[in-house]
């Protein structure tokens, strides 16, 4: 049996046209042949099935379908859209190991292009040129950058940008680093004006957890007053509205503590 069944495999796996989750079917069955020494009924017609596909496979893409796909894989190469280059090698191989493309992978094609075309290189290249002097966006940039320093994700982007003084984001990347719904709320929150100002007298409300994202302890300062040292005191952590951070003074207690915009409530003289 293994040594009907080996050769298909090695045939199956050196064939450049065998990617993606097809490639991991195919290694999964031969790692199941290989410790059990056989294969089921059901998965060897598996395995036969691709390498009848493959034998009656095109040789080549249709030209029509292979220009678009040559000139998107171009294109967004040059833009460095990794993304894009897999996909459309992707479905290179599949085309070429007798599959035909989706009605949704054609959508998914379309819109690539789109982002690829030449309006869209323009458009890029304007906001590239744009971004030194777009001072709104630079702003909202970084407030992103340092609530998602606090998390964990998009470090790449972080290391590159704070290592880089001229890195510029493409827009791409802007809109999905600042419009999700946890950035917007952080910035929204950075961006509003303060409610309170040095010299208020304020005291916590019943939102106040017991403790502070900077480690001080809050359930101590419950019920007592306080006064506001400083408003946009530290970066916003929390994506919440009202996250503004101020650094309060309470009564009572030597040392300011932070405190979230939201916790705070106007305390009586």
């Amino acid at each position: 049996m293994a040594r009907r069944i080996q050769p298909i495999f090695d045939a199956v796996l050196a064939d450049p046209r065998i990617v993606g989750r097809e490639r991991q079917f195919v290694e999964s069955l031969q790692a199941d042949f290989k410790r059990r020494g056989g294969l089921t009924p059901g998965r060897r017609r598996c395995l036969r099935q691709i390498e009848e596909r493959l034998a009656a496979a095109p040789k080549a893409i249709e030209a029509g379908l292979d220009s678009r796909l040559s000139s998107v894989e171009t294109r967004a190469s040059a833009a460095g859209d990794t993304w894009a280059v897999d996909f459309v090698k992707s479905l290179r191989g599949q085309v070429l190991g007798g599959k035909a493309l989706s009605t949704r992978q054609m959508e998914i094609l379309a819109k690539v292009e789109d982002r690829h075309s030449d309006e869209a290189q323009a458009a890029r290249d304007n906001w590239a040129s744009s971004w030194a002097s777009n001072e709104d966006a630079q702003r909202r940039f970084k407030i992103a950058l340092d609530y998602y320093a606090t998390t964990g994700y998009f470090s790449g982007v972080i290391r590159e940008s704070r290592s880089n003084p001229d890195f510029v984001p493409n827009e791409r990347l802007f809109r999905k680093i600042t419009e999700n719904k946890f950035a917007s709320k952080v910035i929204e929150s950075t961006l509003a004006e303060a409610r309170w100002k040095a010299g208020d007298l304020v005291m916590l409300n019943s939102a106040a957890p017991y403790s502070s994202p900077w480690g001080a302890s809050l359930f101590k300062m419950r019920g007592s007053k306080g006064t506001v040292v400083a408003a946009d005191a530290a970066p916003v952590r929390s994506a919440a509205r009202k996250s503004k951070v101020y650094r309060v003074l309470f009564f009572g207690h030597l040392t300011p503590v932070l405190v979230e915009e939201r916790w705070l409530k106007k305390a009586r003289r």
